[in-house]
């Protein structure tokens, strides 16, 4: 795979250009876009091993780290069809990645991107559930409603391929890149915009809903990301003339779609993986405290004299029942000053602060 300028990548320039189509040629930069956004994702799988390693962490085991783990490879999956299809390498060398039509519809869209925004969804719904509604999302609410989101993803990507590949998405021989059907790309983009719908919707009924930890800051973050996400792929695929041949708007877009990614999986992870990694004991003591201060103690089964490998929680944090009038808005600015006393001056002034 050559990232060198050639004579066939010159010929690919000029035939490009009888055809109307500015064709920047394939080189340095976006092989320096894969080796970044391969970095990013690999220090992701070396937190992800952490995570799944402390799983029993109570305030980890609160964010379902195998759901985390599994939105992970989503990620994976979209940044491969992302590249295989977005114009940042050649395609001609390898059978595999001239079926546009299966890493477009199961790499990019179906495993890819609908996967993590549905799970994105998926994680508001959960906190509706849970503070909207009062009820546990749990068990066969859970199961349920992500059977659903994958059900639905399959059913999706199984009619795209039984469509006819002239209707969703080929390989263009004479460019060495994916076509993708016009018709397919609205279809495509009318899911994505339906989920930020979703997420918009759901982010508007909870505005006024008090949270107990940091659920507040997801919900927007998830909105804006989405939102972000949504309209550069909607100008992309619908305004930009042919963008896989645009060194800009190919690179950006691949930036957009899985910094964005990142973003949402770290806010959702950051805090309890660097209490775990650098202040265990203090930061599970304050994530307890804060369960005291919000009288969560019943919904958690706790109990004072549980220790972390005693302590009973349900499997998940949003999976408790809040009552409508809980007291969990008094967490937002909540510091481990006012939670432990005896806690080290230093971690007062670090990030225990809701």
């Amino acid at each position: 795979m050559s990232f060198a300028f050639t004579p066939e990548e010159q010929t690919r320039i000029d035939v490009a250009a009888f055809l109307g189509i500015k064709l920047d040629p394939i080189g340095y930069v976006e092989l320096s876009t894969i080796i970044v956004l391969s970095v990013m994702y690999a220090v992701e799988f070396i937190a992800l091993c952490y995570q799944l390693h402390n799983r029993d962490y109570l305030p980890l085991k609160a964010k379902n780290v195998p759901v985390m783990f599994s939105l992970y490879f989503g990620g994976i999956s979209w940044l491969m069809g992302d590249i295989f299809t977005g114009g940042l390498v050649h395609l001609g060398h390898s059978a595999v990645l001239r079926n546009c039509k299966f890493t477009i519809i199961w790499l990019r869209v179906c495993i890819g991107a609908y996967y993590v925004t549905s799970i994105f969804a998926l994680r508001c719904y959960s906190l509706y559930y849970v503070f909207y509604k009062g009820k546990a999302f749990k068990g066969k609410a859970m199961m349920v409603s992500l059977g659903l989101a994958v059900l639905s993803i399959a059913v999706f990507g199984a009619i795209s391929m039984l469509v006819p590949t002239d209707m969703t998405a080929q390989y263009e021989e004479m460019l060495d890149m994916c076509y993708i059907n016009n018709n397919y790309v609205i279809a495509v983009l009318s899911v994505i915009w339906s989920i930020w719908l979703y997420t918009a919707i759901m982010t508007w009924r909870m505005r006024k809903i008090p949270f107990c930890f940091n659920e507040r800051v997801e919900l927007f973050t998830t909105f804006v990301i989405l939102l972000v996400v949504s309209l550069l792929n909607s100008v992309a695929l619908l305004v930009v003339d042919v963008y896989p041949a645009s060194r800009g708007w190919r690179n950006a877009l691949l930036y957009a779609n899985h910094v964005g990614a990142s973003i949402g999986y770290w806010v959702v992870m950051w805090e309890p993986t660097y209490g775990c990694l650098f202040h265990r004991e203090e930061y599970l003591q304050y994530w307890i405290n804060i369960l005291k201060e919000d009288q969560m103690e019943r919904e958690y089964d706790y109990s004072t004299n549980m220790n972390e490998t005693t302590l009973n929680l349900v499997d998940f944090a949003d999976d408790i029942p809040v009552k409508a009038d809980s007291r969990c808005a008094s967490s937002h600015n909540f510091t481990a000053d006012s939670l432990n006393n005896n806690m080290d001056d230093t971690l007062h002034s670090t990030i225990y602060i809701r």
